[in-house]
Order: structure tokens, then sequence, then C-alpha cells
């Protein structure tokens, strides 16, 4: 019982430090962000690598040459030889068809190569650094490994996360993390990196505020307080240090089960509405993964190469976690008589993204929605799963004719 009156002082304590943070961030217009305006804080190849590039390529529109390249070059401690004088800067540098020289048991192996690497830069003397930037997306297969190996004695790999998390295994296979390659962070080198690029342009109104704006962006998704506030919140966490610990260790399970309970609260309704002797309600993947989802298949499936899917639960994967009804093909499947499908890629051929009642996207990541989903006897609760199901149900009874009119019922 002592244990639990601890916990909830210590989280009234930081729900203070936290609204007062945010007090000073209206007071100052600090809340204000375009990047959330519009949509795209979590893009990773649209917003933060197209960002990144821009700043650092000498002959980007900021017109100031290499300073900002020289500042990021020291702020990660870059130790091998780099001339940032006309270097070129691109994103999404194709580096060869992906390889994976699979084993005998289907493994990749260290000779794995190609891909597409999010950040590419490049000197006169061929001199390159790669960077493999991750925001919500999960590692690829021996996506590490495969950098690692492209011109390996002239390249430097850096992992970007928000938070400087290592690879997983998948990723990296044996390598190593500050031997073969190094994990750097949007918490810790690329806000120090974007405060000194931000004193360099204090007379340049548009170009200040915009990477001032990008700062912001990224205080926001790494969860940074000023460092008045931070003092504060450590001093509260060192008052109740064992408390904080159990608040750490058990956040995440709250949030995957309030996703699982969610998709289950799916599954278990969607089962109610449709014809369960024509389609199969089923789930696949663990709620953490990339792309958990919810299938809805026909039982008969030698007629119609088709089944519709619900994803992702996990906050992330396509549509930058924004949750999805969509129309998927088996083995490349067409649908010729479907009017204009809103096709995200050659499996999806048409979705519609699910919204809330008030014309928000659904997603997993909102602490908003989170805890509306978390009580499952409110009002809140009940128009959420309802008008999610409902969308789901549209799509099909709207989409199903089409299918049947190419492959017959």
């Amino acid at each position: 019982m002592e244990k639990v009156k601890d916990l909830k002082k210590l989280l009234k304590e930081t729900r203070k430090i936290i609204e007062h943070q945010e007090e000073l961030s209206i007071a100052k217009g600090d809340h204000f962000n375009l990047f959330a305006v519009l949509n795209i804080e979590t893009r990773e190849n649209r917003t933060h690598s197209a960002f990144l590039t821009e700043l650092l390529n000498p002959k980007g529109s900021h017109r100031m040459g290499d300073v900002f390249l020289k500042h990021f070059l020291t702020t990660i401690n870059h130790s091998q030889p780099f001339y940032t004088n006309n270097a070129k800067v691109r994103a999404e540098q194709a580096v060869g068809t992906i390889n994976l020289c699979r084993n005998k048991i289907g493994k990749a192996t260290s000779n794995a190569k190609g891909g597409r690497i999010d950040i590419y830069l490049k000197d006169k003397d061929y001199n390159i650094i790669s960077i493999e930037n991750k925001i919500h997306a999960d590692d690829q297969e021996a996506q590490i490994q495969r950098y690692c190996n492209h011109r390996t004695d002239q390249n430097t790999v850096y992992y970007l996360t928000l938070k400087g998390d290592e690879p997983s295994e998948f990723s990296k296979l044996e390598l190593k993390s500050g031997e073969h390659f190094y994990n750097i962070s949007y918490r810790d080198e690329i806000q120090h990196w974007l405060e000194l690029c931000l004193r360099e342009v204090a007379n340049f109104t548009a170009l200040r505020e915009a990477i001032n704006q990008y700062i912001l962006l990224i205080k926001k998704l790494t969860h940074t307080l000023d460092n008045k506030a931070e003092m504060e919140l450590f001093d509260t966490m060192i008052d109740y240090f064992e408390e904080s610990k159990y608040v750490a260790d058990n956040y995440q399970k709250l949030v995957n089960t309030i996703r699982e309970n969610f998709r289950k609260e799916i599954i278990k309704r969607l089962k109610i509405s449709l014809d369960i002797s024509k389609y199969d309600v089923i789930s696949e993947h663990p709620i953490d993964q990339t792309y958990s989802k919810i299938w809805v298949h026909y039982i008969d499936k030698k007629h119609v190469p088709f089944s519709f899917c619900v994803e992702p639960f996990s906050g992330r994967g396509n549509t930058n976690g924004a949750m999805f009804v969509g129309l998927y093909g088996h083995k490349g499947a067409i649908c010729s008589s479907l009017p204009n499908p809103n096709k995200l890629n050659d499996v999806w051929k048409h979705i519609q993204t699910l919204m809330t009642k008030s014309g928000n996207n659904l997603h997993l990541n909102s602490s908003d929605l989170l805890k509306k989903l978390y009580h499952s006897e409110s009002d809140h609760y009940e128009n959420l799963v309802s008008t999610t199901c409902q969308q789901i149900i549209q799509f099909i009874q709207e989409t199903e004719p089409y299918l049947f009119q190419d492959f017959g019922k």
C-alpha cells in the first residue's frame, strides 16, 4: 500500500512539472509546430531524412556552405578523414540490389549487400558516411551488415534513432557498435548539432525558425524537457527512485495491453457483424511487431485471391503508423474492375485510412487515444470501437462487388 502511495506521489509531481513546461511553451509560442500541423512528424524519409540531408548538404538551399556539415562531424566525433568542401549528400542512395547471401539454413550471412541508405555523404576522395535513420520503423534483415559491406574501407556507418538504441541482431548480425558502426540519437547528437546550427543563423529569420521548429519536433518525439524542468524531474525521480523504475519497466507493457485489447475487441465485433461462414477473422503478429494486424480472409480462397486487412496496431509501419483497412492481393492479384483504387504498394491494391469520429487519423501512438481505449466502459471507448468497425465493414461491402465482378462469387 505504501508503494502505491509513493507511485501516486511520483506521478503527481511529474504531472506538475510537465504541465508547467507546457504553460511555458504556450507562453513562448513553442506549442505551434508546422510539422505537427501538416501531420508529417514521424515520416522518416519525407520529413527527417529530407530535412537532415538538406542541412548537411554544402550546396543546400540554406546557402551556408559546409558550416552545418562541419558542426555535424564534430558533434558525432567522426574520426575518419572527410573533406566537407564540395561533399555530396543524398537521401535514399541505392547501393545495389539486395542480396542476403543466405546460408544452408536460410539465415543472412556477413556477405549480405545492397539496399538504399537513408542519408549518404561522399567527399572528393570517396570517403563515405552512411546514416540509417530510424524513427518508428523496424530493422530490415541484415540491414546494418549490408551497409557496412558497402565500400567497407572508406565507409563509416551510423545508426540514428530517437534515443540511441542498438540495432537488432536481425540487422547487425555479428557486427558490434562502436567497432563496426556507431549509434547516434536525435535526443543527444542531433539536438546538440541543431543547436549549434541555430547559432550560425541568428540573422536569417526563415532558416532560423525552420531549424527551431525542427528542434521542437525532436524534443517532442524524444520527450525532452528544458534544462530547468529536466532537473526538477530528475530530483523527483531520485526522491522516488524505486518507484521510477516500476513506472519505466511497466509503461510499454501498459501500452501493448491497451493495443492488444483493442485488437481483440475489433475481432470480436467483426465476427458478430460479418458472415463467419464466408470469412475467417484472425490476428497476425504480436502486438509489439511493426505490422501487427487483423486479417479478414475468404474461407474459399480459390476463386477470390484477395484478403482484407487492418493494420498497424503497433503504432508503426505503413502510412507512418496511421491505421488503415486495405485490400491485399495474393501473388500479385489485380482487380481491374475496382475504380480509382487508393494503392499503397504492389500488394496493397486499395486502402482507406481509418478515422476517429472527430476526423483525426486513428493512430495507436496517440496518448489521448490510448487513454480513451484503456477505459473500456466509457462512451469514448464505445465510439472509437464502433466507428472503427463501421469503417472496416463499409470498406469490405463497397470493395467486394468489384472482386466478385472479376473473380465471381
